[in-house]
């Protein structure tokens, strides 16, 4: 063989060398970008495999009730979780020097479970300054025995004592004989125990025999509102 056959021989070897390299590099990526997909496949497969999984456990409906208290009178009034004003326990008029004291009763009840419970008293009225230290409270009572029957926001009662206790003993409120400025001013007054189902008494003087000057005490009007406070749990 002569030399130029020898040298196209290499040559041919040398290119078949590098295309066979050239092969192998194709399919060695080939094989990369294959491995990928494949990876990128699975990936996705775990992805949406975990999604499918998720699961929530719901315990709804918890529920909170605050508790109810209601606190009534025989005379139509009542607090709490309904409201209603009563009507009067005194409606006096036509005093004059002298005059007769007026007395009248209440029935106070309560629902709930009560911890404690005071009786204040407000005055008011255009000639309140004439009038607070000329009428005296002679009487601020309740009764330990019996009970009363109140129809919350009903009126049962109008003022009257026919259905005060005879059984029992009265307990007082304040300093009996005060005037109305002072007993009012001393409260609130706490009720003991507290008691329900409960009879209270009041007893207002008259106006007093020495109060003749019309110019002073004519024509005058003081009021008196009670007023019972219960706390509750």
């Amino acid at each position: 063989m002569n030399r130029q056959a020898v040298d196209r021989l290499r040559s041919w070897s040398r290119g078949l060398t590098a295309r066979t390299r050239a092969a192998a590099t194709r399919s060695r990526s080939r094989l990369v970008l294959t491995i990928a997909v494949v990876l990128g496949v699975v990936s996705l497969t775990i992805t949406g495999t975990w999604a499918a999984w998720t699961a929530s456990d719901v315990n709804s409906s918890n529920t909170f009730t605050t508790s109810t208290i209601l606190i009534a009178d025989n005379q139509g009034g009542e607090a709490g979780s309904a409201t209603n004003t009563g009507t009067y326990l005194f409606n006096v008029t036509n005093l004059s020097p002298g005059s007769s004291a007026t007395t009248a009763c209440i029935g106070v009840d309560f629902t709930g479970t009560a911890t404690a419970m005071t009786l204040g008293a407000s005055l008011g009225g255009a000639d309140q300054t004439t009038l607070q230290g000329q009428l005296t409270l002679n009487t601020a009572v309740y009764r330990t025995g019996g009970t009363t029957n109140v129809t919350p926001g009903s009126n049962t009662n109008s003022g009257a004592c026919t259905g005060y206790p005879a059984t029992g003993s009265d307990v007082t409120i304040g300093s009996q004989g005060a005037t109305l400025q002072s007993w009012a001013s001393g409260g609130p007054y706490s009720i003991a125990s507290p008691v329900t189902h409960t009879w209270y008494k009041f007893t207002v003087s008259g106006l007093p025999a020495g109060d003749t000057n019309c110019a002073t005490y004519c024509n005058r009007t003081i009021t008196i509102a009670f007023t019972w406070t219960l706390t509750a749990t």
